[in-house]
């Protein structure tokens, strides 16, 4: 009997190959397998081939360790002593007590085994066979993406099944006979079922279904069927069936290209179980592409069918669509867009044949650095199309030229100029008030703005307090009269407490002397916490009346603009902003805290807007005072609780409510939400939903890292 020492190789292709993918065995000749053992002997006379002590074969990246190998080329068989371990490169581990298999390595058999995939969908049966090289099945299989503790074997969810055949070409996973278990209980059986190889990213076949209850369809089942079209395309058809008889298709297309890609999302309802429409549906389409020179195209499409469809089904909750679709360019010293935007009302009290439609809406502007007197000069174009089936249409085209300038004078002193020019035309038709007609005008703006920062730092923090004062004038030369599409809701708050005009379009513009005052204050902690604050008002040489009276820049002096801010280091923001005149009586107070935490996240807000019955584009408006909380907490590493609520506080009712609670670990997360809306229009009733959702890695989803998993007590 020969006897070879410890890292002797041989020719030998062992069990390594019998677990080879089938592509392996297409090669004309196997490549040699490596064997390493603590003792190899061979017996020439009974043709046997023993190899002991910790035994370990290495074939195209598969690892075997073994406590012994026989290989008996007289029978043709080869049989291993456990425990052993057999990696896959592809990320499949065996743990088994024993196994044989046949000399040509195409079939074989292992006793008491357990099959890891992709160190995720483990498997423990009691026989593994594999057969003409691309099929292993399992008998009696216990299979499961958890963690199994040894105290207690009981997985949050298993599937027990009489068969579990691996298909290796086909990369699917086969079960017959096949029970599924959660938390111990059986909760599903199933006869025959198929779900893709773990380490497969994008399969086809269904995804796990989604339950809903509602007041107003009832209860609803959702079953999704995921396509793979290609490596760039993919689609999910899935039928949403409810009790009261609507029977709705639900579909989504997903392409990608080299430079892009685009979604397209549709609902579709043959019958809408609620009345005898049928045809009600949704449309979605967004895409981005880059282009030739920089240019980028996107696109963001939402069409609807009727103004309660998204309601009545818990799509959206919003009252108006917007769909867009443009190609814009940004460089460093220039900016180009041209787009289109369309808007759809849900609201029932809005005539949607005034509805605008925007195109084209089309910026440019360039800067140019100014060597000779500083500064830079910007340069810009605009144009806007405005187009109704009933009502005004309009075009307008404009630009301009705006020169800006800064300086650091002695003690900290900061200076900015500004000298700007802007011109617009307009072409006006069907309107009622007169002919058609073309406008044109010039507005000249020049303004200058001091700042004086001063800084004084403690051995507690660092204090930044900076007093700003901006003198602004402008004035239109030509006609004033042209149509207001893009400014009738102007805002004033401390974002735009010093800019050169407070509308937010070119339809209007800010006129006369005017100077725009403000201080702001911060305190930068060395803990890591800081506050701000920032108050200002407008003074004008005139009192101006073209601002609406509600906005609070009505008038000689304007109301009152604070905002406070206090940023934490560990996640807490509360924020306000309020206006208010000189009897201190709020026209608007906005406040928020929020807190963005591992454990929890926190988000409430205040909202007050004074009764206005002055509003000319709006119509009298009622008081608006409501609060809302929306809030989640994982009470313990596995569970997690949420809630929201909204109310309205002048009319002292409830508008929405919801709370939801979830089990996770890092192989299941079990979701259960309930949410009420009280509020109720002519076609849509107030109404309770309820959600119940499941998600399993390894059968169809991938493993969620946020969820922690299971811990094993001793």
């Amino acid at each position: 009997m020969a006897r070879l020492g410890r890292s002797s190789v041989l020719g030998l292709a062992l069990l390594g190959l019998l677990w080879a993918p089938p592509s392996a065995r297409l090669l004309a000749q196997p490549a040699p397998a490596s064997l390493v053992a603590d003792r190899i002997d061979y017996d020439a006379e009974t043709e046997t081939l023993t190899a002991s002590g910790a035994v370990e074969i290495l074939y195209e990246g598969r690892v075997l360790h073994a406590a012994g190998i026989v290989y008996d080329a007289r029978n043709e068989e080869i049989r291993a002593q456990g425990p052993i371990t057999l990696a896959d490169p592809s990320g499949s581990v065996i743990l088994a007590d024993s196994g044989a298999l046949s000399s040509d390595l195409q079939t074989g058999l292992v006793q008491g085994a357990r099959l890891l995939i992709a160190d995720q969908l483990q498997m423990a049966a009691s026989e593994i066979g594999r057969k003409d090289g691309r099929f292993t099945s399992l008998y009696q299989t216990v299979a499961s993406s958890c963690t199994i503790c040894e105290g207690d074997a009981t997985p949050v969810w298993a599937l027990r099944a009489a068969r579990v055949t691996l298909d290796d070409l086909e990369h699917r996973i086969y079960f017959e006979d096949a029970t599924v278990e959660v938390l111990g209980l059986p909760v599903g059986y199933l006869p025959r079922m198929s779900i893709p190889d773990p380490r497969v990213r994008r399969a086809s076949g269904f995804l796990l279904p989604g339950f809903s209850q509602s007041d107003i369809y009832g209860f609803g089942f959702k079953l999704p069927y995921y396509r793979v079209l290609g490596p760039s395309a993919d689609a999910t058809v899935t039928p949403f069936l409810t009790s009261k008889g609507a029977q709705i298709i639900e579909g989504e297309y997903r392409r990608r290209f080299a430079n892009g890609g685009f979604d397209l999302a549709g609902v579709l309802a043959l019958t809408s179980g609620l009345d005898s429409s049928a045809g009600r549906g949704a449309l979605t389409a967004t895409g981005d592409f880059a282009l030739f020179s920089g240019f980028v195209a996107d696109f963001d499409i939402n069409l609807v069918s009727d103004q309660s469809f998204l309601l009545q089904y818990d799509y959206s909750d919003a009252d108006r669509l917007t769909s867009e679709a443009r190609v814009l360019r940004t460089r460093e010293n220039d900016f180009m867009q041209l787009g289109m935007i369309g808007f759809q009302s849900l609201r029932e009290d809005e005539d949607t044949e005034n509805i605008p439609f925007i195109l084209p809406d089309f910026t440019y502007r360039q800067l140019v650095e100014m060597p000779g007197i500083g500064g830079r000069l910007g340069l810009d174009l605009d144009t806007l199309g405005v187009w109704r089936q009933t009502g005004v249409n309009m075009f307008r085209a404009g630009g301009g030229a705006d020169w800006r300038r800064d300086w650091t004078l002695a003690h900290g002193l900061l200076v900015n100029a500004v000298a700007a020019t802007e011109f617009d035309f307009y072409r006006v038709w069907d309107d009622p008030a007169t002919p058609e007609r073309v406008i044109g005008r010039a507005t000249p703006i020049v303004s200058t703005e001091l700042r004086w920062p001063l800084l004084r730092t403690t051995g507690r923090a660092a204090h930044v307090v900076e007093p700003i004062a901006q003198i602004v004038y402008s004035d239109i030369i030509g006609e004033t009269d042209n149509p207001n599409e893009d400014s009738q809701l102007p805002e004033f708050d401390t974002t735009n407490l010093f800019v050169l005009n407070r509308y937010p379009g070119r339809d209007r513009y800010e006129t006369g002397l005017r100077a725009n005052l403000g201080i702001s204050y911060t305190r930068y902690d060395p803990s890591g916490w800081s506050l701000g604050l920032t108050a200002g008002r407008v003074l004008r040489a005139d009192g101006d009346t073209s601002f609406p009276e509600d906005s609070g820049l009505d008038g000689r002096w304007s109301d009152y603009v604070t905002s406070v801010a206090l940023t934490t280091a560990w996640g807490l923001t509360l924020s306000d902003q309020a206006l208010f005149g000189d009897d201190f009586l709020f026209r608007r107070n906005e406040f928020a805290v929020v807190y963005d935490g591992d454990r929890a996240d926190f988000a409430a807000s205040y909202v007050y807007f004074a009764e206005d019955d002055t509003n000319e584009v709006l119509g009298p408006q009622p008081e608006t005072n409501e609060f809302s909380i929306d809030a989640r907490y994982r009470v313990h590493p596995n569970w997690e609780v949420r809630g929201l609520w909204r109310y309205d506080i002048a009319s002292d009712s409830n508008l929405r409510a919801g709370a939801g609670i979830t089990y996770g670990t890092q192989c299941a997360e079990f979701d259960l939400s309930v949410s009420r809306r009280f509020t109720s229009s002519d076609n849509v009733p107030p109404s309770t939903s309820i959600g119940f959702n499941v998600s399993l890695a390894g059968l169809g989803d991938s493993e969620d890292r946020s969820w922690p998993a299971r811990v094993c007590l001793g």
